[in-house]
C-alpha cells in the first residue's frame, strides 16, 4: 500500500521547499503551471505616451487594449530521491514518525540546496554580468553593491522588492559598513531564510558560498524578474513493498528557474571580470564572423532581440559565419564552460 503524501500534505510539503530555500521566496514572477513540465509567465504590456490632441475623436491617442505578453517555458529539471526505513523491532507508528522525520531532513538537506544551487547557476547564466577585478574586500564591497543599485536605477528597475544575495564569507565585510541596517530595522516582519538586513535599498540574504558558481561574488535582483516554478510530482511512502520490510519513501520534483526577458536588467551578477567568456563579432561583405574561443554555446539573433531570451535565436560555432543584409544587426552571446561566466552581448550592424 502506498500513502501519497503529495495529495494528503501538499501545502505542508510545499512550505518545506519554500521556507528552507534561500532563493525561492524571492522569485515572484507571475507563473501559471500548465502541464507536468510546462508553465506560463504573464507580463503586462504598456503603451507609449503621446501628445494630447484638443480636437477629434481620439484626443488621448489611438485606443489599444491592455494585453499580456504570455511566454511559455519548459522546465528541464526532473529530480527524484528514495530511501528505506527498515522495520526492525519498531512499531508501525514509530516507522511512520521516522519516515516523516527523514522526509523533512531529505528536503531540507538535499532537495532544496540542489534546487537553489541550480537556480543561482541559471541566474549567473542569464543575468547582466557586472565584472569586477577581484573578490570583494571590506573597502570595496559597498561600492560594488551601490554600483549594482545604480545600474538598476539607470534601467528604471523598481526599488521595491530588491534583494541582494551575498556569500557567507563576504557577509562580515558588508556588516562593518556605515550603510548597513541590521535586523533591528526589520523587526516585526516574517523574514525568508537567510535574511540578515538591508543595504542600498536591497534586502540582504546570506547564502552558503558553495551555492554560487565559481567567481560569482554577489547576485542582485528585483523579485518580479525571477520565476522559479516548482512542481512536486510525487512524495509517497510504500508500506512493506516486495523485498522490503518497512517503509519505502520516494519523491520526485520538476522545476526550473527563468529570468524574464523584459526584466533582464533587474538581475545583476557581480563576478570576476577576468572569468567572463570572450565574444566578438565583425561584419565584412555581408558576412558576420563570430569568435568565442572555448565557449560551450554561442547564440545569435538578427532581428534585434536579446539572444539570451529570444525564441528566434540560433546557434553558431566559434569562427563560424552568419549571412547578413544591409542595415541588419547581429547580436551574439557566448556561454562559457569550465567556470567561465557568460559574455557581454556583442553586436555589429551591416553597413
Amino acid at each position: 500500500m502506498a500513502i501519497n503524501l503529495t495529495t494528503k500534505y501538499a501545502s505542508t510539503i510545499e512550505k518545506l521547499y519554500t521556507h528552507t530555500s534561500f532563493l525561492r521566496a524571492h522569485c515572484k514572477a507571475n507563473v501559471e503551471m500548465t502541464g507536468a513540465k510546462t508553465c506560463r509567465v504573464y507580463m503586462l504590456n504598456t503603451t507609449p505616451v503621446v501628445d494630447y490632441t484638443r480636437n477629434g475623436n481620439s484626443r488621448y491617442g489611438e485606443v489599444k487594449d491592455v494585453q499580456d505578453t504570455v511566454v511559455e517555458y519548459m522546465m528541464t529539471q526532473d529530480k527524484s530521491f528514495t530511501g528505506v526505513v527498515d522495520k526492525g523491532d519498531e512499531s508501525e507508528q514509530a516507522i511512520s514518525n521516522k519516515s516523516g522525520q527523514w522526509l523533512r531532513q531529505q528536503i531540507a538537506e538535499q532537495c532544496v540546496p540542489t534546487g537553489d544551487k541550480y537556480g543561482f547557476a541559471r541566474i549567473a547564466k542569464l543575468g547582466h554580468i557586472a565584472g569586477v577585478t577581484a573578490e570583494p574586500t571590506k573597502s570595496t564591497i559597498v561600492t560594488m553593491v551601490y554600483d549594482a543599485a545604480t545600474y538598476m536605477d539607470e534601467h528604471l528597475v523598481p526599488e521595491n522588492g530588491r534583494v541582494l544575495f551575498v556569500r557567507a564569507k563576504d557577509y562580515p565585510k558588508i556588516i562593518l559598513s556605515d550603510e548597513w541596517h541590521g535586523l533591528d530595522s526589520l523587526a516585526g516582519k516574517q523574514l525568508p531564510t537567510g535574511t540578515v538586513g538591508q543595504i542600498a535599498g536591497f534586502t540582504v540574504v546570506k547564502v552558503p558560498s558553495n551555492m554560487f558558481p565559481t567567481d560569482v561574488y554577489m547576485v542582485a535582483a528585483q523579485e518580479s524578474a525571477l520565476a522559479f516554478p516548482y512542481r512536486i510530482n510525487d512524495t509517497k511512502i510504500h508500506q512493506d513493498p516486495p523485498g522490503i520490510s518497512g517503509a519505502l519513501i520516494e519523491g520526485r520534483q520538476t522545476y526550473d528557474l527563468f529570468v524574464l526577458a523584459s526584466k533582464a536588467d533587474a538581475v545583476v551578477v557581480i563576478g570576476k571580470d577576468g572569468s567572463k567568456q570572450a565574444c566578438t563579432v565583425a561584419i565584412a561583405s555581408h558576412s558576420a564572423t563570430v569568435t568565442a574561443a572555448g565557449a560551450d554555446e554561442i547564440w545569435y539573433t538578427l532581428d534585434g532581440s536579446d539572444p539570451r531570451f529570444s525564441a528566434n535565436r540560433k546557434t553558431v560555432a566559434s569562427g563560424g559565419t552568419v549571412a547578413t543584409e544591409a542595415g541588419q544587426t547581429i547580436k551574439v552571446v557566448a556561454f562559457g564552460k569550465g567556470g567561465k561566466l557568460t559574455s557581454d552581448i556583442a553586436e555589429a550592424t551591416d553597413k
